[in-house]
């Protein structure tokens, strides 16, 4: 049984809370392109291809102390997101699919300002180190920016509804799938983290990128995006007065 802990309804006044929130997410990539350029310089020589550059001491991997403030940018970038998000929405479901539509804008862009910036990537099967912490997230382009699209397409279309006076009623274990399919696309950049890392062991690793994991990626993707499609007609009640 189901509960309502998804129940939503709410009209939009129009679309400025869209196109505010479009704007911004081409702003912050052009901001984020800029910061991975120079952390690129200062890190990897400039060079946006692996292997990384990582150092090891007595079996412990040696992590330069400006980490640390790199994992509070990328907290800072999320809470930003999020943050445009819940001033864009006018109740929970709705200031979270706007956090969607504003993380997959800034995603997207951000690789379109990276090409305009230093012409990469060469393509979408380029392979691009996602985040470093806590393991490094790694995986072909066209990965992240098909995730990025369909948290722009999901979000939109349940603003689209709400923005009409539809009611949605979302389950807990509605969550609990995407979740867990979010869970398993995460697991999917991560499956070679040793390699990345170079670790030391008796086989050697390079620090170049094995194939990647499609064959976790692609079901838990499909899974995500399917099982939206066909829960969201069900769960959209009545159009309000």
């Amino acid at each position: 049984m189901g509960t309502n802990a998804g129940r939503s309804s709410v009209r939009d006044a129009g679309p400025a809370p869209f196109w505010a929130v479009f704007f911004f997410a081409v702003a912050f990539a052009w901001v984020e392109s800029a910061v991975v350029v120079y952390l690129r310089k200062i890190y990897f020589d400039g060079t946006f291809d692996f292997p990384l550059l990582v150092r090891w001491q007595d079996g412990r991997h040696v992590m330069d102390p400006l980490i640390r403030i790199e994992l509070g940018r990328e907290i800072a970038t999320i809470l930003m997101l999020a943050a445009v998000g819940w001033i864009a929405g006018k109740q929970p479901l709705q200031k979270f699919c706007y956090f969607m539509v504003a993380f997959g804008i800034w995603d997207i862009f951000y690789y379109i300002w990276l090409y305009v910036m230093v012409g990469w990537p060469e393509s979408l099967m380029t392979w691009d180190l996602l985040f470093f912490v806590p393991l490094p997230w790694v995986g072909p382009v066209i990965t992240p920016v098909l995730i990025a699209a369909a948290m722009v397409s999901a979000g939109s279309v349940v603003i689209g509804y709400l923005a009409k006076g539809y009611e949605i009623r979302l389950c807990w274990y509605d969550f609990a799938v995407e979740f867990a399919c979010a869970l398993a696309m995460i697991a999917a950049f991560c499956w070679d983290w040793k390699n990345i890392l170079q670790v030391p062991a008796a086989m050697e690793r390079s620090g170049i990128p094995n194939p990647f994991a499609w064959w976790l990626f692609l079901p838990a993707f499909g899974v995500a995006v399917a099982y939206f499609a066909v829960t969201l007609k069900r769960r959209v009640l009545q159009n309000l007065p």
